[in-house]
């Protein structure tokens, strides 16, 4: 090994709303490590911002910490000993991949521990299957292998809850996640797909996706709802805003025995206050977060085959050494802002 990688760069969030780029130590590399140079990331508009925040504070979020997930770059180094994707292909020297989670440093804890110039990756720092690097297509940029990361949880979201071929479905939050839960749910094979949010912006974006367009703000929603699918309410119903008061007037939307996914990560209690439109129903709620192994290479051959549109799915770039200052844009305009991508190299 003939570069020292002891030490690098990374983003630190010294307590609630005061982040900054510090050099830090590192795990120890040895013969069953990767480690990756970090050329782009991206901010989590959930769980990261949650931790930056302080909302995160229950889940066991310590700080000072590493935050983050959504890294991609360039293997600089890849031991003997190490890992295989989970396609069972051997990492290499110079292979673009996503690098994605890093949950063990020496000095700081890891609130997935992704937002760092090198992502040292072994069985001790990533020690599950969803935490293997994915290698990128030669055709898929850094900046859209980004965007993968929270594709792969739409993913695992519409896996869990199924989708058969022309059922209508309502998705509900028109972030990321939702976005890419409105492609994911036209190539599995969905009827008439509807996008819900409370912000014209964020219906703007989705009409990029769907035609079918409902403002969930508006009192004559349920109404609006039936006019767009025919009169009917819908099959399924994917909640991704992660707005616990979202998931009390799902039952306006859709049809009994209908299937409802969580998507979100709610930050306060989710409280379903008309009992009985669920029960008498016989709605079936299932829940997800995170990823499933095997979905960043699913995803990323979409993209690379041009069936999931990741460009649109990310507004702004700033350099890493300006990342204090992107934090508290996105926190200022989290509704304005789809995805901030941080530019680890001028």
């Amino acid at each position: 090994m003939e570069k020292n990688y002891e030490k690098g760069k990374a983003i630190i969030f010294r307590r609630a709303k005061e982040a900054e780029l510090r050099e830090i130590r590192l795990a120890e590399v040895d013969e069953k490590t990767i480690v990756v140079k970090t050329k782009y990331s991206g901010i989590s508009t959930g769980t990261e911002m949650a931790v930056y925040s302080g909302e995160a504070n229950g889940d066991g979020v310590i700080y000072p910490c590493v935050p983050g997930y959504e890294a991609v770059g360039e293997v600089v180094y890849a031991g003997s000993k190490a890992f295989t994707s989970n396609t069972g292909e051997k990492f290499r020297e110079g292979n673009r991949v996503m690098a994605n989670e890093v949950r063990s440093y020496p000095d700081y804890n890891a609130a997935w521990g992704g937002q760092c110039e090198y992502a040292v990756k072994n069985p001790e720092t990533s020690p599950y299957k969803g935490d293997l690097p994915a290698k990128i297509p030669d055709n898929v940029s850094y900046q859209e292998a980004v965007i993968a990361y929270l594709a792969c949880v739409a993913k695992k979201g519409i896996d869990m809850v199924g989708i058969n071929k022309g059922e209508s479905v309502l998705i509900m939050g028109a972030g990321t996640v939702g976005l890419s839960a409105l492609q994911l749910a036209k190539i599995y094979g969905a009827g008439n797909i509807i996008a819900g949010d409370i912000r014209e912006n964020r219906l703007e974006l989705a009409q990029k996706y769907t035609p079918c367009l409902l403002n969930l703000s508006d009192p004559d929603s349920e109404n609006d709802l039936l006019d767009l699918n025919e009169g009917k309410k819908v099959d399924v119903v994917i909640e991704c805003s992660g707005n616990p008061s979202a998931v009390d007037i799902i039952p306006d939307y859709i049809r009994p025995e209908g299937r409802v996914h969580l998507l979100g990560h709610y930050r306060r209690p989710v409280v379903i206050t008309h009992y009985s439109k669920w029960n008498c129903n016989d709605l079936r709620i299932s829940c997800s977060i995170a990823i499933n192994p095997g979905s960043k290479e699913e995803i990323l051959k979409m993209i690379s085959e041009g069936k999931f549109d990741a460009k649109g799915l990310y507004t702004e770039e700033y350099f890493v050494d300006d990342a204090p200052k992107a934090y508290k844009e996105l926190e200022r305009n989290k509704y304005h802002v789809l995805k901030i991508l941080l530019k680890w190299e001028k």
